[in-house]
């Protein structure tokens, strides 16, 4: 909206340029956040807006906090999002999809994240019982939620594919020159595909969403990525260039919008690196997930999701195989031995990366299978990697992910731009 007006009053083509607009999507997300997140983090202290049980309530503002840390920043990350993209983007179809998504499974996040604080507050109350291995409250029920999850999502994409866009139903595999990417899905199968894909890639960056600042990094790099293709793949004489699957010209739109997640997410470090102020909760994590997974699929990236989005695939697949294996071993030997023989340490991954950086005194008491096969191959703890407080073994698990994530986009870049 101010873009068209800027033009509208002075016609120059700054004020129609991707570049320009994105650049000043930055700006205005970057005063939003650093003047709005304060006075939120300031409240949610106050309201002990947390899950955590590992803290008591404690807020005066004469003396350091020293209560849990709040959730819910996504309730300021989302509007922040959406405003910007307003105001510096063409709005079109892809962009209301995107919207669609981000506020849908941002209500469900906060549905969840509101029933953790209720929960909480229930047990500190004296009308719940807290389960002796929990240190967070529960939330939502989980079966319930990724039901609508997929209803949601199966509506947005069905509405749109079948009545105001017509989508490339083609799979384009990386490193294979598009020219031989010959499988083409019907569009009801394009369709579920797609489903999944948005549910499962939602869901698999919440589940990332578990140490401080964790998931913003992956996030950033994700949201580069489909800034950049988006821009490239709507531009007929690059992709004619670079060999890359045309795109229609309005996809170019959405740059502003996956600028404006990076955008987010790199403010949004400010008050979430180690030790984090607030974190981002379901309603960011979901929200924001769910409508970068659907930019995927707008610049048909859906293949090299796995690649730039690994880190997401890892906590995902890491939790599957935990109980699948927890439940195996149970039904073998029995619920004690499965609770000290256990394929990771802890799941999902980044919290086994953890258990390998913690520095303990005599015989283990949780035996990892995964541990034992990487030693196998001349991987594993070693004592001088070890560290006996939390905060350096957070810290150091958080910077091998975001260092992981940076040769994630480069590699991700190789194969997309070069590897035809």
């Amino acid at each position: 909206m101010l873009a068209n007006l800027l033009y509208f009053l002075f016609p120059y083509q700054i004020f129609s340029s991707i570049t320009f607009r994105a650049g000043m999507s930055y700006l205005t997300i970057y005063l939003f956040i650093n003047l709005l997140l304060p006075r939120v983090i300031h409240v949610f202290r106050r309201k002990n807006i947390t899950s955590d049980f590992t803290h008591k309530h404690t807020f005066d503002p004469n003396v350091p906090y020293q209560g849990a840390t709040p959730i819910m920043g996504g309730i300021i990350l989302i509007p922040c999002i959406i405003l910007s993209t307003l105001l510096w983007a063409n709005m079109n179809v892809y962009l209301y999809m995107a919207f669609a998504f981000m506020i849908t499974f941002g209500l469900l996040g906060f549905w969840d994240d509101f029933s953790k604080v209720k929960h909480k507050r229930k047990i500190e109350e004296g009308k719940a019982i807290k389960p002796s291995y929990a240190d967070k409250a529960d939330g939502a029920s989980g079966l319930a939620r990724l039901i609508l999850e997929f209803i949601f999502t199966f509506l947005i994409l069905g509405i749109a594919f079948y009545f105001f866009i017509k989508p490339d139903t083609k799979l384009y595999f990386p490193g294979v020159p598009v020219k031989y990417n010959f499988i083409s899905l019907p569009l009801w199968l394009f369709l579920i595909f797609s489903v999944f894909v948005v549910v499962g890639g939602a869901n698999s960056i919440n589940l990332t969403d578990g140490l401080d600042s964790l998931v913003s990094v992956p996030l950033i790099t994700s949201a580069i990525f489909i800034a950049i293709a988006a821009y490239v793949g709507a531009d007929a004489a690059l992709t004619t260039r670079l060999k890359l699957p045309a795109l229609p010209v309005g996809i170019k739109e959405v740059s502003i919008f996956a600028i404006s997640i990076a955008a987010v997410c790199l403010n949004f470090l400010r008050f979430n690196s180690p030790p984090a102020s607030i974190y981002m909760g379901d309603i960011g994590a979901l929200g924001i997930g769910a409508s970068l997974c659907s930019l995927f699929i707008f610049v048909k990236a859906e293949l090299y999701m796995p690649i730039i989005g690994a880190s997401f695939v890892i906590a995902a697949i890491s939790v599957i195989i935990q109980r699948l294996y927890f439940k195996l071993m149970q039904s073998l030997y029995g619920r004690e031995y499965a609770k000290t023989h256990r394929f990771f340490y802890r799941a999902p991954y980044h919290h086994h990366e953890q258990a390998l950086l913690a520095y303990t005194t005599g015989k283990p008491v949780i035996h990892s299978l995964w541990h034992k096969i990487v030693k196998k191959f001349g991987f594993g703890k070693h004592v001088q990697d070890q560290y006996t407080d939390q905060q350096s073994i957070n810290n150091k698990t958080i910077w091998r992910n975001h260092l992981r994530n940076i040769f994630l986009i480069t590699l991700a870049f190789i194969i997309y731009f070069k590897v035809r």
